[in-house]
């Protein structure tokens, strides 16, 4: 099997072949994808513990992706998200503190991880999804499974901020006839939290086919609605089988906050537009 030689080659290789690998695999496989810029600065024992997986399973995933181990796959991620990093030297290699470099490698991954976030909670990461949203009656809301938690509060905070909102969090009738008949006026906010994207992909399918906003808040790249325009992914911790889902618990309710803001500025643009109007009459 060839190996990716780039990182594209590889998020493709990983996003084609996903449904095939095993479960420790696919749990690796997603860490991998959420974390590319990490990678380089990890080891395959650091990778392992926070995939939850053994090293060796590290090592085995990387030669099945065609590498020779995970240093080649690692200098490939590092290549395109790092390169000002120093080529692993004998020291680091065993383990051995590399002074300066390593400091800085760390302050530069710890900042990172910090515009990382701060992109997803701010104007700039969630502007375009919030104004998609803003004005929009009713907004759905859609998702099931571990998605179930974000639903609720989504639809709840919206509703405080006077934004019309309905949870569709399965594909009974009920559920079904919200998403078939899909105002002009409307949109929908579908959530996908690991395996279970049924009902947000449904609720997608359902918007592009009534031509209202479509938009998503998706734990992965990996995630089959990552691709869309307006998804924003929010990788989940995972432990014990479970995501941890306080990171897309801030980021909902950065995007209501977002979503007020937007409607209240179109609000106050339309005002000032009919002031204009009334002003030019009398005139």
């Amino acid at each position: 099997m060839t190996m990716p030689s780039d990182i594209d080659s590889l998020r493709e290789r990983l996003r084609r072949d996903y449904e095939g690998f095993s479960p420790a695999q696919q749990a690796l496989a997603r860490y991998i994808a959420d974390h590319l810029a990490d990678l380089p600065l990890m080891s395959a024992h650091e990778v392992a513990r926070a995939a939850h997986c053994s090293p060796a399973t590290v090592v085995r995933f990387a030669q099945a992706l065609g590498y020779n181990g995970y240093p080649d796959l690692q200098q490939i991620v590092r290549h395109d998200q790092r390169p000002w990093l120093p080529s692993p030297s004998r020291e680091h290699k065993f383990g051995v503190v590399g002074g300066s470099d390593t400091v800085a490698s760390s302050l530069a991954a710890d900042r990172h991880a910090l515009e990382s976030t701060a992109d997803r909670l701010t104007q700039r990461g969630l502007g375009p999804v919030a104004q998609a949203l803003a004005g929009r009656r009713p907004v759905v809301v859609a998702g099931d499974g571990h998605a179930r938690v974000i639903v609720g509060l989504l639809v709840d905070r919206l509703a405080r901020v006077g934004v019309p909102a309905v949870a569709v969090t399965g594909l009974d009738l009920a559920d079904r006839a919200w998403l078939e008949t899909l105002a002009p006026s409307g949109a929908v906010l579908a959530v996908s939290v690991g395996r279970e994207a049924q009902v947000a992909q449904a609720a997608i399918d359902a918007a592009l086919t009534a031509k209202v906003p479509a938009t998503a808040l998706v734990d992965s790249t990996l995630s089959s609605l990552a691709r869309l325009p307006l998804a924003r992914v929010v990788p989940a911790d995972t432990r014990a089988g479970a995501p941890s889902l306080v990171a897309m618990v801030a980021v909902a309710q950065a995007l209501v906050v977002l979503v007020e803001s937007s409607a209240r500025r179109a609000s106050s643009r339309a005002d000032d537009h009919e002031d204009h109007g009334l002003s030019a009459i009398g005139a």
